[in-house]
């Protein structure tokens, strides 16, 4: 009866002792074996049973798989594609071996088993982490994907036949590089399925700066100016008309500075621009493209009239005849430019044209002015007239000293200010001051001959004598050879008549060769000096 009763506590503790006997023998086991626990895995791949040697190689080469997947981003109906590898594609490993390896292996008696049950449940996913490098992320971001956008563009504006004719604006696209390269760094981050990524970029819209509306605004005269050049040649014409050829249709745009130098550059041939007089080290001569400056000159005084800001102007070195001092604006190089500003709220059009020997320039825009009670007008005021000075000569030994030439009249040089004054009601309210500039004087450039007229005359009288000398000698000779003749003849004569015999005789007594004079003929010294001079 006792054994009996005692009986199933005994067999309680048996049970109990064979229990933890086996879970300790599994538990033991485990923590003794050197291999991972099965059920679990790392980036999908299985390395259960494995050794941490052996599962570092499998995942390895999985990861190796993983820089070959590609990423595409949709740009709207564009794609733009790279491989994970060209984004910088990198991955760690050694932690999570070391957890897998370690799992089941650690901590408590009954904390280990329970670890190693649970996996028969229900696998256990470890992710070794990934990451793209960011920079080349941003590379790829502003090199493939911006390459898409789409710009918006202002409303165009050209006149034709007097009429402004408008076309509409267009909203671009652009894509939000910030956004999309962080949208592509989360890409393989948390709840990526180790599969080829299709995502879309950020993109916004971009309206343009100016739309039809505001273009539209640009519709009344601001300010027109013309001047003339009646005298001009026809290649400085030329130059004119080219100039105004290639600034007529400009648009300068809210805030925006224009060159009017670069707007007619290149000053060269090949862009339409002939010889023709310019300024150059206080002399006029012929360059290319001579009489620009009037073309920026005419542009300018409309630009004062409109009332736009002058960001950059200079006079010229000496003064001219098209307009009043202090009027002018020239153009030379890089160092003498007129710039445009427009401060107004609109785009401003320039429209240029030359006809009768006339070049115009009228500026149109978005009057904002008071035109009926408020007047606008520019004064010239001369500060000071510099005299040009003693005229320079130059002089010319091949010319009389009676010739004299003028090859550039004196200019007088000024110093000059312009005054801008503004009336209301016909009552001056403000005078300011616009610019000064100073002209420098030059005088008159002479040409004179500096050729010896008495010289040559007394070389004249030379030669003449000596050519009336030399015929003189030949007269001399020649009636000498006459008296010598008429001798011979006389002597033949006589002997004939006394003795028929005498011939050979008279023949012998003939004048030699020796006796006859000789005519003096020039050294060939003298004829050198004479070709000389």
């Amino acid at each position: 009866m006792k054994i009996k009763k005692y009986l199933p506590p005994v067999l309680i503790v048996l049970s109990v002792l064979t229990v933890v006997t086996f879970v300790a023998t599994t538990v033991l086991a485990k923590k003794s074996d050197n291999t991972i626990c099965d059920g679990i895995y790392i980036n999908s791949v299985d390395v259960g049973g494995m050794t941490k040697e052996q599962a570092e190689e499998a995942v390895s080469a999985y990861l190796k798989e993983l820089e070959n997947r590609s990423l595409t981003v949709n740009i709207d109906e564009e794609k733009v594609e790279a491989s994970l590898e060209e984004l910088g594609f990198t991955a760690g490993g050694s932690e999570v071996l070391e957890e897998a390896l370690n799992f089941g292996k650690t901590g408590n008696f009954i904390k280990r088993y329970k670890e190693i049950k649970d996996l028969e449940k229900q696998k256990m996913e470890l992710a070794v982490p990934v990451s793209l490098d960011e920079e080349k992320v941003e590379a790829f971001v502003s090199k493939k994907c911006t390459g898409f956008d789409v710009k918006a563009k202002n409303a165009g504006l050209k006149r034709k036949d007097g009429e402004f004719i408008i076309t509409d604006h267009k909203t671009g696209r652009k894509v939000v590089a910030d956004e999309t390269v962080g949208k592509i760094m989360a890409s393989v981050g948390e709840g990526w399925d180790y599969g080829d990524i299709e995502l879309d970029a950020v993109v916004m819209n971009e309206e343009p700066e100016f739309t039809k509306e505001a273009v539209a605004l640009c519709k009344d005269v601001l300010g027109t100016f013309s001047t003339t050049y009646a005298t001009s040649s026809a290649s400085r014409a030329n130059n004119l008309a080219n100039g105004a050829k290639h600034l007529n249709g400009s648009i300068i745009w809210p805030g925006e500075i224009f060159s009017v130098g670069e707007a007619l550059s290149p000053i060269t041939a090949e862009n339409g621009y002939s010889m023709a007089g310019a300024y150059q080290n206080g002399q006029v001569v012929d360059s290319i493209g001579g009489g620009v400056c009037q073309v920026s000159t005419t542009l300018y005084n409309a630009a004062l009239l409109a009332e736009i800001e002058i960001a950059e102007r200079s006079n010229h070195s000496m003064i001219v005849g098209y307009v009043k001092p202090s009027m002018d604006a020239a153009i030379a190089g890089s160092y003498k430019d007129l710039k445009l500003k427009n401060n107004t709220d609109a785009p401003l059009y320039i429209e240029a044209s030359t006809k009768g020997r006339t070049i115009t320039f009228t500026i149109y825009g978005h009057e904002t002015r008071d035109t009926k009670n408020r007047k606008i007008e520019y004064v010239s005021k001369v500060l000071q007239v510099i005299s040009p000075g003693k005229e320079k000569v130059t002089k010319d030994p091949t010319k009389p000293t009676s010739y004299r030439v003028v090859t550039q009249s004196a200019h007088q040089g000024y110093k000059a200010e312009l005054w801008k004054v503004v009336y209301e009601n016909g009552v001056e309210v403000s005078r300011e001051k616009v610019n000064t500039s100073s002209y420098a004087a030059e005088p008159a450039y002479v040409t004179v001959g500096s050729k010896d007229e008495d010289k040559d005359k007394d070389k004249d009288k030379d030669k003449d004598k000596d050519k009336d000398d030399k015929d003189k000698d030949k007269d001399k000779d020649k009636d000498k050879d006459d008296k010598d003749k008429d001798k011979d003849k006389n002597d033949k004569d006589k002997d004939k008549d006394n003795d028929k015999d005498k011939d050979d005789k008279d023949k012998d007594e003939k004048p030699s060769e020796s006796d006859t004079p000789s005519v003096e003929e020039p050294s060939d010294e003298e004829e050198e000096e004479e070709v000389e001079e």
